[in-house]
């Protein structure tokens, strides 16, 4: 039968050699090798998959040339197919050729490279290789642990087609402090895949160059909100009195998050354009905001902020109401016979209607203090 194989392997059509390569089985004879040696070159990609893996037996001794030979094909699938064939027949004279495919541009054909060196006993030759070979077996936090040795394989994946590589590599490289890794981390910024850009961030956070600084500032403006939060938190470990002009629109920002870590930069300067700025997010639709403004107008001694603090009385948190109360008492502690606090009595009766009971509870409350405190 092996004649009508021959005579299958010449059709113009690459599904009937591949079909007849495979019914030809593992090659274990004379024949049928030169068979499946002259399809190792065909035009078809997949017909040269079937023709490596047709060299899998250990004992067609001739094989081995062809497989590492299949190892430069130009097709990436032939290359992956070459080396597991080559993992499976256990020929550990391979690993010179395998060990180069670790840098391979496709991602599967470094994995296959790197299972067959697995499976082969291989050994690296420095830490650089062994952060490629941990790289392609996935395990990129094995390869961040080789220090600047992994900086190259790392950055090399921040162009990966994946996106979750890409992250990965990202996060890697935060726990380095090797020059190398800042440019290709200032490229991830840009990244289409918003996790990326965040880890991007996050690896540049304690970069204080000039450059660095700007392309974290830039991301306050990112479409996507995570990213405005990265950048914020990052900077946000600053004293920079300069970026508080960056910090500044961000109190209006979407995200309660990036909100709440404008609020929490612009208080570290005790100045009076800081508290009038907060101030309105006193009535912010979130409690951890409102919260951490409380504390600030008293910690910053804003007078004018007494009404809108006593209006703050009857929040719907008690946190914010007890904070409230502490930052009347610390910009002064007679705020309650104060002008400001008697008008914020007169709003706080306006708005006792379809309130809760407990906030309703509170109002009343306030509003006793203060009618007791009223001049006659």
């Amino acid at each position: 039968m092996v004649w009508w194989k021959s005579l299958r392997l010449k059709s113009n059509n690459p599904e009937v050699r591949r079909k007849a390569i495979e019914q030809l089985g593992v090659c274990d004879s004379p024949e049928a090798l030169e068979l499946v040696a002259s399809c190792l070159t065909d035009e078809d990609a997949e017909v040269r998959c079937a023709a490596v893996r047709a060299l899998l037996a250990p004992t067609c001794g001739d094989a081995l040339g062809m497989l590492i030979e299949r190892l430069r094909d130009h097709e990436a699938s032939v290359r992956e197919a070459a080396a597991q064939a080559l993992a499976r027949r256990g020929n550990a004279e391979a690993n010179t050729w395998l060990a180069p495919l670790l840098q391979d541009h496709s991602q599967s054909v470094r994995a296959a490279a790197a299972c067959a060196l697995r499976s082969l006993n291989w050994r690296a030759a420095d830490d650089e290789e062994q952060a490629r070979f941990d790289l392609a077996l996935g395990n990129t936090n094995a390869a961040s642990f080789r220090g600047a040795a992994a900086v190259n394989p790392l950055v090399a994946e921040l162009k990966h087609d994946t996106s979750f590589v890409r992250r990965a590599a990202a996060e890697a490289l935060e726990r380095t402090n090797d020059p190398r890794r800042i440019k290709p981390l200032l490229s991830a910024m840009s990244d289409l895949d918003s996790s990326v850009r965040v880890s991007a961030i996050h690896a540049l956070g304690k970069e204080r160059d000039e450059i660095v600084t700007t392309a974290i500032l830039r991301a306050f403006h990112d479409r996507d909100a995570n990213v405005r939060l990265a950048a914020t938190q990052v900077l946000l470990r600053r004293d920079d009195t300069a970026l508080a002009d960056y910090y500044l629109p961000l109190l209006t920002d979407e995200n309660f998050e990036v909100r709440l870590n404008s609020v929490q930069f612009l208080i570290k300067f005790r100045e009076p354009q800081v508290a009038e700025a907060i101030l309105p997010l006193l009535a912010d639709p979130d409690s951890d905001v409102r919260l951490a403004v409380a504390r600030a107008l008293g910690e910053l001694g804003y007078p004018a902020a007494i009404e809108s603090l006593v209006l703050a009385l009857t929040d719907d948190e008690s946190t914010v109401r007890q904070a409230a109360e502490r930052s009347l008492d610390q910009i002064d502690a007679n705020w309650i016979q104060g002008e400001a606090a008697q008008r914020a009595g007169s709003q706080l009766e306006a708005a006792l209607e379809n309130r809760p009971d407990w906030v309703r509870a509170a109002a009343m409350q306030v509003l006793r203090k203060l009618r007791a405190a009223a001049p006659a």
